[in-house]
């Protein structure tokens, strides 16, 4: 083989790793679509569910995440928690929610790490300030393009840094007033954890959203959705996407964060789109 030959093999070898390390560790958040088609609505609308942000500062990428988000027209944002981090400074996420709730509804849900926070209640008190609607172990009926949908939120059963109980999870949706829900309403759950799917089955929704699990932290594309994930272990069965059981569904958030200490590898954060249309129910 030529010298000149050489030199050709090694630049190839050297642009395929580079093109790999870029698309494996590409952290600009991307959008996850997902189409919905029920027969509760006659129209359609819009839903942009924001997860695990954790506290990220995107600095000067905060624009482009904003702008990403209005791309999406949403008629409403649905934060399903870890929005503030118990171990970062919890005005990164102010910061984003105040730039979001000037042009959108938004309902909101805690996770662990709002939990584990030393100031749990002025986090729920600045996120109320803010304009933001908290769902604490409740439902709201509101109306959008029109149609009438209800929204459920179950706060983060978490004490303590240990994993959280089914019991404790069916407790808080239990308080929930279930029997007055209108069955011809569209109806969406808003909790931190996929890993009780079946649990919110048993209970009168159409549509779960969850984030917690990080996408697996680590995925191979077309081979393994998510190596580990909190409370789910390795090769979790609820890492990312979405999920049918029954006539219901969960959409589980693969999150926004970026932290050094756990990188995100062929696991871009995202930003979930949710078109739900009107019409007869195809899933």
């Amino acid at each position: 083989m030529t010298k000149r030959k050489k030199r050709v093999k090694m630049t190839l070898m050297i642009g395929i790793i580079v093109l790999f390390c870029v698309i494996a560790f590409w952290n600009q958040p991307i959008y996850r679509n997902y189409t919905i088609t029920t027969d509760k609505i006659k129209s359609h609308m819009n839903i942009v569910q924001l997860s695990d942000l954790h506290s990220t500062k995107y600095g000067k990428n905060q624009k482009r995440l904003i702008k990403k988000i209005d791309e999406a027209n949403p008629d409403l944002i649905l934060l399903t928690g870890d929005i503030v981090d118990d171990m970062t400074q919890e005005v990164n996420a102010y910061v984003l929610l105040k730039d979001l709730v000037t042009k959108y509804p938004l309902y909101y849900v805690d996770g662990n790490h709002e939990v584990w926070h030393h100031d749990t209640e002025n986090i729920y008190q600045e996120i109320r300030d803010i304009g933001v609607h908290i769902l604490y172990n409740t439902k709201e009926t509101i109306s959008i393009n029109g149609e009438s949908i209800v929204l459920a939120g179950i706060m983060d059963p978490s004490e303590h840094k240990e994993r959280a109980k089914e019991s404790t999870v069916k407790a808080n949706l239990d308080l929930i007033d279930w029997e007055t829900i209108d069955e011809d309403l569209y109806t969406i759950l808003l909790t931190h954890r996929p890993e009780y799917f079946s649990l919110y089955e048993t209970y009168p929704i159409d549509l779960a959203l969850a984030g917690h699990a990080h996408g697996g932290q680590m995925r191979i594309p077309f081979l393994i959705n998510g190596l580990f994930a909190p409370d789910q272990g390795y090769k979790p069965k609820y890492a990312g996407g979405y999920y049918q059981l029954n006539s219901y569904a969960l959409i589980v958030s693969r999150g926004l964060s970026l932290n050094p200490r756990l990188p995100r590898i062929f696991n871009p954060p995202e930003v979930v789109v949710i078109k739900i249309n009107g019409g007869k129910n195809e899933n």
